[in-house]
């Protein structure tokens, strides 16, 4: 190099003799050494001006001095930055031994935050980086194993405005740094940079990493190719670890960012000295095979202590992995509330849940446990006792790696008595729990190649009975990289919601993290009992993310772990050969939209990512999405109000009372679903709405006119709410009050300090007085036992409303209800009036299961709103006319049966609801009717409509194609919601009313259509005898 470059050779040695720090015999020595025999990369010199190379020599003389005089092996981190273009050099020693607590490590963290920032975290553009590694010694010495890394970092030239491209563009030369592509274009590079970047636009989770790996000269070429976000943020660090923790070395090293988002990563690896190398015996092919499978571990392992623990060499990548997921495992599956607990979950069944429902057994049970383990205390456990980490990790590999021979579980073996054996009271129990984790997986994705996260399927037996009331059918655990995420379902076929809940702060992700397994079992629970009339079960899906800074940050992490969620849920749906299977049959979960993830698509996402995936029933995996995906929207047809309506106009019916006549109040306004549905579809004379945006009151009535008007605005995609309400059609006594105002005075002189406080509290004020109060939004608890007292007049003690009829979920807590109903309104609660939601969400699932995609996509898949294939307009109407049928079926059960026994509504719900789930469970339980194929079909076509079977299928059909444990779903429901809403039913119900009960299908079948088809003496009437008399008995053990 000194002779080709010789003017700036010259030039060099004439910069540092000029500093008059060395002698020239000595510079001239170490200046040939460092142009000729250090072995740095050329682009260096070429690049690199005389006095910058003459600062970096200076500085490698001036460490040789060092460690000849001292031994020490310091070498400064030199960076250069050109002021004119903002490109940065850097110079920092590298090393050829197999460790990782090394300055080049945290030399490169800190590289990867300054100019790489592949995790989003800052506004600066992601710059290229250039890495070359010398081939002599940075002391000069022959053996020794320390080197110098040249990086050089550059802002990408890119050939389009950020505007001017989609994240979905394939072509390079768009893409690609000008000078990087003129110079790559038409290479073996520019064809694996095209296949690559295919690769992660075609990948709809934008999680994925992808590899390409070939043999080049005495070593390999690997690229990785990504798209950036946070779950990137560490990853070219951890690629360095995992590198050397498998015997390699970079020689070279480029990040070449894609102005799609997309990151590419190529590394020219060469193989480590022997004598640092942990298996010299291992051929080199399988040290890249586990060198790639360690960077995909990695790539999924969310950043923390326990992936410091591989870096350090304390565990492998995959031990590590395993212990952070049991880890997270032991922290939400711990504590107990002790053993006396199913004594209070007795004494509530065996007074029918008078004073306590099992929803409060619930938040009683979640407020009483802790959980006895700390992160920081497993960090701990699991840094001072690593052997027996591996061999939990080597338990749970037999279980569960598809390529071992399996092995089977043993409680009492040699491991649980080294794990006793600890003199540790703090690493006995959570060792324990890591054994918990073992035993109980049914299912796992840990080791597939591709993967979101770290995915569990368990059943629910190994929780404490002590600790939840009902055991769930299964409960689905996943760590990913920004998230933990959980799924419980109450029954084989079940269907519920999947919320994100955001942290913003320390105070709100711990008490989320402490609440998150009762919250989610608390609502899939809730939800079982909402979803008595229907074929799905309850289940849930919660999302906790970790800790935000601010709410955009945690809105910015949304969608990617929902995007993981689903993706880790599918892993275990679907089979796979890298997936061992305890579990022994196939199952399929539906889910749906809720907190934060009802918008920007993601329900719709979810549906196409099945498809792609090859699931059959893509279809149906989500309810919640667009129409033009064979979507029902909820609020689009009003199918929540329908129900909360039925309600409200049974009660009129009772009471013979003109729906004109009647005041009303109601939270939720135009900008909601239900508040904006209530107001398109009521009569009576609205007096006051409130919304996020405010208060809107008249005590003569709002003009119905224009309430209606502000409805409609919200599906015209227009922004409409309380506070867009007219002023000029108030009355002298009206008002609007913003949420925003501050220091307001209200016509009869009441002056208003918050306008906030006065919005969350109006329900409670002196102006909230009304025949009807139609919750329809608003948060939960917003009426407790606290503050129940201000519904009543303080002089009189006269209640200020009537009639109580719940929208919205939880708006008042089960003790205030009971209050409310002792001192004379009648109430219902939400879980029975608002229903028609979860009706339709399950027709939406019917369809889609019963359709084949030919059909779904003609019949269901609507283009045009304004022109919907003529089978989803009428399907939409059978959903309607189903879900006030429903609805009116359990007014009159509620209705008679508080009449016949005095008790609270609120509970006859939950009583209600607890009969027709358990003789669900009798009637499955015992398959007898289930063989008596005419009572079969007779049942599954009252219960589908019509327009759908026999309309556009015959129930033969329907039945070829539906899996038989929803079909069997459907009709188990169908037969008890069916008889419960006929019977007085808080009574012991006896088998021969059951008997009867089908006495009456029998009858129906006979005089149908399906009289000819059924056999004149039917077995269903003895087989039902002795399903009644199973149920009978069970009920009077319980």
């Amino acid at each position: 190099m000194s002779a080709k470059y010789s003017a700036q050779f010259a030039e060099v040695r004439k910069l540092i003799k000029a500093k008059g720090l060395f002698t020239d015999a000595a510079v001239d020595s170490h200046s040939m050494e460092y142009y000729n025999h250090l072995g740095l990369n050329e682009f260096y010199f070429q690049t690199a001006n005389p006095a910058a190379i003459a600062d970096n020599l200076l500085a490698v003389i001036a460490a040789r001095a060092l460690h000849s005089a001292s031994g020490a092996d310091y070498f400064p981190e030199i960076r250069q930055v050109d002021e004119k273009t903002g490109d940065v050099f850097a110079l920092a020693r590298a090393s050829l031994t197999n460790r990782k607590a090394s300055q080049n490590y945290k030399v490169e963290q800190q590289f990867e935050l300054e100019f790489l920032d592949m995790g989003l975290s800052s506004n600066k553009q992601q710059m290229r980086m250039q890495c070359y590694r010398s081939t002599g010694s940075v002391f000069g010495i022959d053996g020794d194993t320390e080197r110098l890394r040249t990086y050089f970092f550059q802002k990408p030239k890119f050939p389009l405005k950020p505007e001017e491209l989609s994240p979905n563009e394939k072509d390079l030369s768009k893409l690609l740094d000008v000078d990087f592509y003129a110079s790559k274009k038409r290479t073996v590079t520019a064809s694996i940079f095209e296949k690559l970047n295919s690769q992660v636009v075609d990948d709809s989770t934008g999680l994925a990493l992808f590899v390409n790996v070939v043999p080049r000269g005495t070593g390999h070429r690997i690229d990785l190719a990504f798209r950036r976000g946070p779950h990137t943020e560490d990853f070219f660090s951890r690629l360095g670890d995992c590198v050397t923790m498998w015997g390699f070395y970079s020689q070279r090293k480029y990040v070449e960012p894609l102005a799609n988002g997309a990151t590419v990563i190529t590394s020219f690896i060469e193989t480590l000295p022997v004598k640092e190398l942990v298996d010299p015996d291992m051929a080199e092919e399988d040290r890249i095979d586990h060198l790639l499978t360690a960077l995909r571990m990695q790539f999924a392992m969310p950043k923390s202590k326990f992936a410091d623990f591989a870096r350090d060499r304390l565990l492998t990548v995959h031990e590590a992995a395993y212990a952070m997921s049991a880890c997270q495992f032991a922290l939400h599956f711990s504590g107990t509330v002790g053993h006396s607990f199913p004594r209070l979950e007795k004494l509530v069944k065996q007074f029918g849940g008078k004073n306590l429902t099992m929803q409060e057994v619930y938040e009683l049970r979640t407020r009483l446990k802790t959980c006895p383990f700390s992160e920081e205390m497993i960090f701990k456990v699991v840094e001072d006792n690593p052997e027996i980490v591996k061999l939990l990790y080597k338990e749970f590999e037999s279980l569960h790696n598809p390529r071992m021979k399996r092995g089977v579980f043993s409680e009492e073996c040699e491991l649980k008595e080294k794990i006793l054996r600890l003199d540790s009271s703090e690493a006995v129990p959570v060792f324990l729990k890591f054994r918990l984790f073992n035993q109980h997986i049914l299912r796992t994705n840990f080791w597939m190649n591709s993967k979101c996260g770290f995915a569990f399927r368990f059943s629910g037996a190994f929780l404490p009975a002590s600790d939840f009331p009902v055991l769930p059918y299964s409960v689905f655990f996943q760590v990913a990289s920004k998230s933990v995420g959980f799924h419980v379902r109450f029954a084989d076929v079940a269907r519920g919601g999947v919320r994100v809940v955001q942290s913003v702060g320390t105070v709100a992700y711990e008490r989320n993290k402490r609440t998150v397994l009762d919250e989610v079992f608390k609502l899939a629970f809730t939800q079982q009992f909402k979803n008595k009339d229907i074929s799905e079960g309850g289940s849930k899906g919660i999302i906790l993310l970790n800790k935000a800074k601010t709410l955009p940050e945690a809105q910015l992490l949304t969608p990617m772990a929902f995007k993981a969620y689903v993706d880790n849920m599918l892993d275990l749906l679907l089979p796979h050969h890298d997936v061992v299977d305890l579990l022994g049959m196939s199952e399929v979960c539906f889910l749906g939209p809720d907190e934060n993830t009802g918008t920007g698509g993601l329900v719709d996402w979810a549906a196409l990512r099945a498809k792609e995936r090859g699931a059959w029933f893509w279809k149906a995996f989500t309810t919640g999405k667009a129409p033009s995906k064979g979507g029902i929207p909820h609020d689009v047809f009003g199918m929540t109000t329908a129900s909360v309506e039925t309600y409200v106009r049974g009660i009129y019916e009772k009471l013979n009372l003109k729906e004109e006549e009647v005041t009303r109040i109601q939270t939720g306004g135009p900008d909601g679903d239900l508040g904006c549905n209530a107001l398109l579809q009521t009569k009576s004379k609205t007096i006051a709405v409130v919304d996020g945006s405010g208060v809107v009151y008249d005590p003569r009535g709002l003009d119905a006119a224009e309430l209606k008007r502000l409805a409609h605005l919200r599906f015209e995609g227009k922004p409409t709410s309380a506070m867009h309400y007219n002023p000029a059609l108030l009355s002298p006594g009206g008002f609007q009050v913003d949420q925003e105002a501050r220091d307001i005075t209200l016509p009869d002189g009441t002056r208003v300090a918050s306008g906030f406080e006065f919005r969350n509290t109006f329900h409670l004020s002196s102006y909230a007085s009304a025949d009807l109060f139609n919750p329809c939004g608003g948060r939960p608890a917003s009426i407790t036992p606290q503050n129940v007292d201000k519904l009543f007049d303080p002089k009189t003690g006269e209640k200020k409303f009537k009639y109580i009829v719940e929208g919205a979920n939880v708006f008042i807590t089960d003790d205030a209800r009971r209050i409310l109903e002792d001192r004379g309104v009648i109430l219902f609660k939400d879980a029975s009036t608002n229903k028609g939601g979860v009706t339709s969400s399950s027709m939406e699932v019917l369809a889609a299961l019963a359709l084949t995609e030919e059909e779904f996509n003609e019949h269901m898949q609507v283009r045009d709103m304004k022109n919907p294939p003529k089978f989803y307009r009428e399907y939409v109407q059978a959903i309607l006319k189903r879900i006030r049928e429903n609805a009116k079926l359990e007014f009159e059960a509620l209705w008679n049966e508080a009449k016949r026994t005095g008790m609270h509504r609120c509970d006859l719900t939950d009583i209600l609801s607890q009969k027709i789930i358990e003789l669900k469970q009798d009637i499955a339980k015992s398959n007898a009717l289930w063989h008596d194929d005419a009572l079969v079909n007779f049942v599954l076509q009252t219960a589908i409509p019509d327009i759908l079977v026999p309309g556009l299928i015959s129930v033969e059909t329907f039945r070829q194609r539906v899996p038989e444990p929803y079909q069997k779903a459907i009709f188990t429901t169908f037969l008890a919601s069916r008889f419960f809403y006929k019977q007085q039913f808080t009574a012991d119900v006896s088998a021969f009313a059951f008997i009867a009960y089908l006495d009456e299908i029998k009858e129906q079948m006979v005089a149908g259509a399906a009289a000819a088809a059924a056999p004149a003496a039917t077995p269903a009437v003895a087989v039902a005898a002795r399903v009644a008399a199973d149920a009978s008995a069970t009920a009077a053990a319980a």
